[in-house]
């Protein structure tokens, strides 16, 4: 096995973060190429990463169909489940993270495992899923607000006004740097935490539900209702809602302390959300009767959480649910804008795209071309959906959030994979369950959930069959793409394709670990 760094490792090359100056074509760069290190602690991270699972979105959008749809009263146990796959990749993922600090994350350690051509494959991949979800959660904000404004105002906003208000918003608090969008994130969890918090009160409380007469029943967390016909679709459901969770190390390069604010504040919000969202569905479950469960979500479909909140609230709450999803897809967007403006500035730096995109304000330290650039590629989505006619709430926020969910999938497997062979190439770990065990334990249920997202793509995308294929094929077709360039790159521009290995750690001091870089 490889322990030292040979000429083409990191350890060769300044990191972009380095006083070395950047060179791009003969031209120089010094000083604009670097995020603002040190800008991040542990509770700003992990409000990034709960910000992205939106939790009150997830739980009024899908806990209804995991209940209607998948195993019925075992729908807790579903995202357990799906916790628990994510908690044994999470093991590998931070482990790796210990030896490489890059805002592209997934595809910094994907390059690393697997080498550049599969590696530019998953860059391409995540790119594409980012901007899908990125873009879905647009359709949804402006389904959303344009729906309040009407019911609360009678006011006729189109959708797409409200959707193109929240890009600027968006965009100039992602110019302001990390750690304004964490306090402004830190702030809308709260309220959604505290809106799911006020629901389950209002169930324990309430005399008006099945609870309140039958009792509190642990049945939503037996064996036989868990794994009860449907338990596939569930747990990838499930899976949907903590999309973004992996983007905890894409701010390692912004963090205080990366080796322990990382790892904290991912364990914290898989379990916080898991706990949130288990702990939810069992008192909705509860309310509505473990026996008529399925059966009354099936009826309610995606009005269930509102039916439910009504009868043990009150009429007041339809109102506030409406003000605090909109919140809630807001700070969703926030984090899907910051986390894809970092993958396209990782791209930039190494010139592998596009250079000015790895380049940062000089004060805030913030990708700002970046950010421009995957705002106005946003509102052109938009743009092209509303001319169209297109319903935002059924194609934008659906087909895309889907197809998204299938492509952060498909590169968390991919990471897995690289994850396990840079540590079978590279004794710089000695801990099995961290570098052997958990990863291939992680690669199998990662597995399982695109199998089954695969499987049932009607659910997931809600398209025709015809579109469902088109969708899938876009996202193979940017893989290809990506590993396509990386392949010309070696051939015809050997020097940026040999940046891809010597800018993968960023820093002064690359860690010497990363000496195992595929020579592919």
């Amino acid at each position: 096995m490889q322990t030292q760094p040979h000429q083409d490792s990191p350890q060769a090359a300044p990191g972009p973060g380095s006083s070395s100056a950047l060179t791009d074509g003969g031209k120089t760069h010094s000083g604009d190429h670097g995020l603002k290190p040190n800008s991040l602690g542990a509770p700003a991270i992990a409000f990034y990463i709960i910000a992205a699972a939106s939790p009150l979105t997830g739980v009024v959008g899908l806990v209804p169909i995991m209940i209607g749809l998948g195993n019925g009263a075992g729908t807790p146990g579903a995202f357990i489940i799906a916790a628990g796959i994510l908690l044994l990749f999470a093991v590998g993922y931070l482990a790796m993270s210990r030896h490489v600090t890059n805002a592209g994350a997934l595809y910094a350690y994907t390059t690393l495992g697997l080498g550049r051509v599969v590696g530019l494959g998953s860059a391409a991949v995540t790119v594409f899923a980012y901007s899908c979800i990125q873009f879905s959660l647009y359709g949804g904000f402006g389904y959303y607000l344009s729906s309040l404004l009407h019911d609360a105002a009678g006011l006729d906003v189109p959708w797409w006004v409200c959707a193109i208000v929240a890009m600027l918003a968006c965009l100039a608090l992602g110019l302001q740097g990390v750690h304004a969008g964490g306090v402004i994130l830190g702030v809308l969890i709260t309220l959604e935490c505290t809106m799911l918090l006020t629901l389950g009160a209002g169930i324990v409380f309430s005399s008006d539900t099945a609870a309140a007469s039958e009792g509190f029943s642990l049945t939503p967390f037996s064996i036989p209702t868990v794994f009860a016909a449907g338990v596939g679709v569930s747990v990838m459901l499930a899976h949907t809602t903590f999309i973004g969770f992996e983007g905890s190390a894409i701010y390692a390069e912004e963090a205080r302390n990366p080796r322990r604010t990382i790892p904290r504040a991912t364990y914290f919000a898989v379990v916080f959300m898991a706990c949130v969202y288990a702990l939810t569905s069992y008192l909705v479950i509860n309310a509505i009767g473990v026996d008529d469960a399925q059966a009354v979500a099936q009826k309610e479909s995606g009005n269930l959480i509102f039916f439910v909140a009504d009868t043990v609230l009150g009429g007041w709450i339809a109102h506030t649910f409406q003000v605090l999803i909109i919140t809630a897809l807001f700070a969703a967007i926030v984090t899907f804008h910051n986390n894809l403006s970092r993958y396209l500035y990782a791209l930039g730096r190494q010139g592998l795209v596009w250079n000015r995109l790895g380049h940062t304000r000089k004060v805030q330290k913030t990708p700002h071309v970046a950010a421009t650039v995957q705002t106005i590629s946003a509102a052109a989505v938009v743009a092209g959906f509303a001319i169209a006619g297109l319903d935002p709430y059924t194609t934008l926020f659906t087909w895309l959030a889907g197809i998204g969910t299938i492509g952060i999938v498909t590169a968390q497997i991919l990471a897995g994979v690289a994850i396990f062979v840079f540590f079978r190439r590279n004794d710089v770990d000695k801990r099995r369950w961290h570098t052997v065990l958990a990863p291939l334990l992680a690669i199998a249920g990662l597995g399982s959930i695109l199998v089954l997202a695969l499987s049932s793509l009607d659910l997931l995308l809600g398209a025709s069959q015809v579109l469902t294929w088109i969708l899938i094929g876009l996202l193979i077709l940017f893989g290809l793409l990506g590993s396509g360039y990386a392949l010309w790159l070696r051939r015809s521009s050997r020097e940026r394709y040999d940046r891809m290995q010597v800018m993968l750690t960023a820093g002064e001091a690359p860690s010497a670990s990363v000496a195992g870089v595929r020579n592919t």
